[in-house]
């Protein structure tokens, strides 16, 4: 993947994660406890996605850092 793509999918991720957070929040407010719910676990799901994918970006980025030299 070329990196204007993969800035694209961060991007919409991002825009993603806020979105369920803020539904999640607006349909508890609302009553709606069960879509509240399920959506708050979708935005469980987004979160721990990106940050297991940037910590193994990192992970492998001081990787190839350190053992190039």
């Amino acid at each position: 993947m070329d990196r204007k793509r993969k800035e694209k999918i961060i991007t919409w991720l991002i825009v993603v994660l806020i979105a369920t957070l803020a539904g999640s929040i607006g349909f508890m407010i609302l009553g709606y406890f069960k879509i509240g719910l399920a959506s708050g676990g979708i935005f469980m799901f987004v979160a721990a996605f990106l940050a297991e994918w940037t910590r193994d970006k990192s992970t492998v980025y001081i990787h190839r850092k350190e053992y190039k030299r």
